[in-house]
């Protein structure tokens, strides 16, 4: 096979990967809400929310220094490697775990405003859920040691099979009756089974890894004595500035949030925390094909050839540009139809989400790769913080003058510019690993072909949804505007040549993922 076919293979397999994780986490979200009562639900919420932010409070950017310092050592040392990096993230979860006993503790001074049997509930089940962390922490960085093994298939599966067991032991319990506590027990139930299949299937890989004779690093290629072993002070070099980059980035997606909540009424945040999302499953597409790539940046950095790491990074961005920029586009034509299906009713109009929506979907449009994958490749960790706390600080400094101004819309629309602001910058940070201008960072020229098309088959589509289907109910124009919107682009971007031959056979080898019948 072809080195082009297998990275075509391979990006294909962690895309369709990523995108059905993303389906079942919104599954879980939307049959959360349908099986229970109001409290219930806000506790549930609560519970995963501490969850979620314990386990990225202790990874610590470790996950992220795999595919950075695997190209740099020899096959025998990447299993130290990896106990190393499991050793400082159980100490983290071990911290986890007790600050989430401490929380627990704390919860009536917190929660003042919940019931006294809702603060009972929740302390009933956070010892549980500081066992689920102290279990699941150690595990985070598995799915990017098989990608940073070339074990494409085997992330994929393994990133479906553990968003499939947390689906099930979450959901199952409450249909059967059994509540939140069920719920939690659950979760007990899937970290165990995720610690122990994390472990096996690790060190099952490992092994068959360090059965082979020849190492094909860049390192041991280029030298007859195996490279030191990483320390832990170099790996947490690298790594926490990317985790604080994380901690800053997902601080940043609720910033604008809190100030709407400061400065505007309670119905205004409805609305706002409604409209201010991006379409999860474009949003994963660019990351995934960057989760790929980022081994074989690292690997052409390593043997100075930048001209390959070039045009390997231009052909991702042509690639990822293809699908995330109609599909952005998309996004915002069936915004109307999209929040009057999923939110309003008798009882509550959402229709002030919908303009905060498609400003905010615009940010899509600038989402064509993973950035910080090429920072990464070059060492530059740091970097890649610098650019969260700027964009956090942009963010912040824009949306309070425009809130106040604009109200929600201009809230949505500084965050959009601010996301601009920061992308060129950080296009200006890259170029000077490349030694290019900013302008040349990307493919500019194919760039703009594609957005050119699918802006001008959005805007006949808004003009079609508008006055050609305006008694029609929500959910049939969407569907009927996405069944003429995507086809459109296909004939018009074929005929034009900007999609061109060999993107109709790649793309219909993914439709048909004949990436998971190959060897």
């Amino acid at each position: 096979m072809s080195a082009k076919g297998s990275l075509e293979q391979k990006a294909g397999i962690v895309v369709f990967a990523r995108v059905l994780t993303t389906v079942i986490d919104l599954a879980l979200a939307i049959t959360t809400i349908q099986l229970l009562i109001k409290q219930d639900f806000a506790i549930m919420g609560y519970i995963l929310m501490i969850h979620e932010l314990a386990r990225n409070l202790a990874t610590l950017g470790l996950p992220e220094s795999i595919f950075y310092f695997f190209e740099r050592i020899t096959h025998r040392q990447k299993a130290t490697f990896v106990g190393q990096t499991v050793a400082m993230l159980s100490i983290a979860g071990i911290g986890a775990a007790g600050l989430i006993l401490g929380v627990s503790s704390l919860l009536p001074s917190i929660l003042t405003e919940w019931t006294p049997e809702a603060i009972e509930q929740l302390q009933e089940v956070l010892p549980w859920l500081a066992l689920v962390v102290l279990l699941e922490i150690p595990t985070w960085p598995v799915s990017n040691i098989l990608l940073a093994l070339d074990r494409q298939k085997d992330a994929a599966w393994y990133e479906t099979l553990t968003s499939a067991i947390l689906f099930v032991a979450i959901v199952t319990p409450i249909l059967l009756g059994f509540g939140v506590l069920g719920a939690v027990y659950g979760m007990v139930g899937y970290a165990v089974v995720r610690a122990l299949g994390s472990a096996v299937w690790v060190m099952a890989r490992l092994t068959q890894l360090q059965a082979h004779d020849v190492d094909v690093s860049q390192t041991q290629e280029s030298r007859d004595v195996d490279p030191a072993p990483v320390s832990l002070m170099e790996q947490l070099r690298f790594s926490l500035p990317l985790g604080l980059s994380s901690y800053v980035n997902k601080l940043n997606r609720n910033i604008d949030k809190v100030v709407v909540s400061v400065l505007l009424p309670v119905f205004a945040l409805a609305d706002y925390t409604l409209g201010a999302q991006e379409v999860p499953i474009i949003r994963v597409i660019p990351f995934a094909i960057g989760s790929v790539l980022i081994s074989r940046f690292v690997a052409y950095q390593l043997e100075g050839k930048n001209q390959e790491l070039l045009d390997l990074w231009y052909r991702g961005v042509e690639k990822v540009s293809l699908l995330v920029l109609p599909l952005g586009v998309l996004s915002i034509v069936i915004a109307p139809d999209l929040i009057a299906w999923i939110a309003s009713s008798d009882q509550a109009d959402y229709s002030g989400a919908v303009l905060p929506f498609q400003i905010y979907n615009a940010i899509v449009l600038l989402r064509v790769t993973h950035y910080g994958s090429l920072l990464q490749a070059f060492g530059d960790s740091k970097g890649v913080l610098r650019m969260s706390l700027q964009l956090v600080a942009l963010n912040l400094a824009l949306s309070i003058p425009a809130t106040l101004a604009f109200g929600i819309v201009g809230t949505a629309a500084s965050t959009l510019l601010a996301n601009i602001v920061n992308w060129w910058l950080y296009l200006r940070r890259i170029g000077r690993h490349l030694d290019l201008p900013a302008h040349k960072v990307l493919p500019f020229g194919r760039y703009t072909s594609i957005l050119g098309i699918s802006l001008g088959i959005g805007a006949i589509m808004m003009a079609i949804q508008q006055w050609g289907f305006p008694g029609m109910n929500a959910p049939l124009r969407l569907l009927t505007i996405i069944a003429l919107f995507l086809p459109t682009y296909w004939f018009v971007g074929s005929w034009t040549q900007v999609i061109k031959q060999d993107d109709r056979e790649q793309f219909r080898r993914w439709v048909s993922l004949t990436f998971f019948r190959s060897s």
